[in-house]
């Protein structure tokens, strides 16, 4: 027993004189003097081309192609004579019911989408790119995955003299953002990537009932509750200054349909 425990003392003694924090105090002077990177960076530039050349690329020219003949108006056969019966046939044709008449006749839709024409939500519902920037921001303890045009409807944000309607802020707390040719993430955050947006609306949300009761007991109680929130528009997303520079598949401005 003896022997045993006078051979394995060398090799502990060994050990625990490299383990100790002194000895290791020159690599690490040496690894903290060059400073640590906020984010790592990926570069996926090479797979897209090569997935776009390939049959994912043949897959979405043919999504492309769902949109077509979808802004004309259906085709009636009988219109023409219609309209001779009833002599309007120097009138243009009411394509009002053709578009949703709640959409509105402004750049976004009643519920704070895009308005987009029907040729091109029906390509992008087959799956075609909408290209742009993807941001991954935190505002509030919450996390928010934006691109431009998007609305946030988060908790009312404090101070009111700050989040004044039409105010418009920069947002620095950005912990991704991905685009179609490189990708970057935060250590925890992505230092030098700003997110615009601006105050739209300041209001209430819609009514939760919370309705209680006890049975046999003649007891129950009914409140309801009305959040304060927010509604924040984005405007801009905008990378580091050492990507701006760096292409990607931006995205095409959006086509609104005709009030005719």
């Amino acid at each position: 027993m003896n022997s045993v425990t006078t051979r394995t003392l060398p090799l502990t003694r060994s050990l625990t004189r490299w383990l100790r924090p002194t000895a290791l105090r020159p690599f690490s002077r040496r690894f903290s003097a060059a400073p640590l990177p906020s984010y790592a960076a990926v570069d996926h530039a090479e797979a897209y081309e090569r997935a776009m050349q390939g049959g994912h690329g043949q897959q979405l020219a043919l999504a492309a192609l769902e949109g077509y003949g979808k802004d004309e108006p259906d085709f009636d056969p009988f219109i023409e004579e219609e309209m001779a019966e009833d002599g309007q046939e120097n009138e243009e044709d009411d394509d009002s019911g053709y578009y949703d008449d709640n959409e509105g006749s402004g750049v976004f839709n009643s519920d704070g989408s895009l308005r987009r024409a029907p040729s091109e939500l029906a390509t992008l519902r087959a799956g075609a790119p909408a290209g742009g920037m993807v941001a991954v921001i935190e505002l509030a303890g919450t996390q928010y995955k934006v691109t431009t045009d998007d609305l946030l409807i988060v908790n009312k944000l404090k101070p009111v003299e700050k989040f004044q309607l039409g105010s418009v802020h920069s947002l620095d707390s950005v912990l991704l953002l991905s685009t179609s040719h490189y990708t970057l993430v935060g250590l925890p955050k992505v230092e030098g990537a700003v997110v615009d947006v601006m105050v739209e609306e300041i209001t209430k949300d819609a009514k939760v009932i919370i309705f209680k009761k006890r049975r046999r007991k003649h007891s129950q109680r009914k409140n309801g509750f009305r959040r304060e929130v927010t509604m924040l528009r984005v405007l801009d997303i905008r990378p580091p200054e050492l990507h701006q520079k760096q292409l990607y598949q931006a995205r095409p401005p959006p086509t609104l349909p005709s009030d005719d």
